[in-house]
């Protein structure tokens, strides 16, 4: 089995934003409540009301031009309709579907709530952070973490989503599009630096 890292795919597609009037009308003013900028495991389905998200061309040149079908935004999947379809059935046990709106109808947030911490799985001999503090490594033991289709760690302070083959495989299989997998766990940036070797 292999681990992997889930990114949006901003070369490419647009991102994922968020109303930030609604955001602090539906969760209130504390900025630690806030979905879009919060990144911690806790559940919101209590609070949840149906928000309004934007795949708007923001004009700023730093994502691509394409709505995705999928998309990863601190460590929650974007998930379209057909996401959704095609992923409900293998993420349900590993978090909470909150129904939001988009430019293309009804949607889904995908909040992965299963952590390496909950089963004893991360590596904390091989997930390493240098002197200032920044991570230089992750790694999970694939043994304890093989039942969740996705997860996520405190060691990144919740940052990313880690997934193995099979959810790779999956969205693969259904043709969906607009995140990548990288091996270098918790690195959205190994993908340009691959290319630029390559292409250097």
């Amino acid at each position: 089995m292999g681990l992997y890292s889930v990114h949006a795919d901003t070369k490419h597609y647009r991102s994922l934003s968020f109303d930030r009037n609604q955001s602090r009308e539906v969760f209130g003013e504390n900025i630690e409540n806030q979905f879009d900028v919060n990144f911690e495991a806790k559940p919101y389905s209590k609070l949840w009301k149906s928000m309004d998200v934007s795949f708007a061309n923001d004009g700023s040149g730093l994502s691509g031009n394409l709505i995705p079908d999928i998309s990863e935004h601190n460590g929650r999947l974007f998930l379209s309709q057909k996401a959704y379809d095609a992923l409900k059935n293998l993420l349900a046990q590993d978090g909470e579907f909150l129904p939001i709106r988009y430019e293309q109808g009804s949607a889904f947030l995908f909040n992965p709530l299963s952590l390496a911490e909950n089963v004893n799985g991360l590596d904390a001999e091989l997930s390493i952070r240098n002197e200032w503090g920044d991570i230089e490594n992750m790694a999970f033991y694939e043994e304890r973490v093989k039942d969740f289709s996705i997860f996520r760690s405190a060691f990144d302070n919740y940052r990313s989503a880690f997934c193995s083959d099979i959810l790779k495989n999956a969205i693969a299989s259904a043709g969906l599009k607009g995140v990548f997998f990288t091996s270098d766990l918790g690195n959205p940036y190994t993908l340009d630096l691959t290319n630029n070797l390559q292409n250097s």
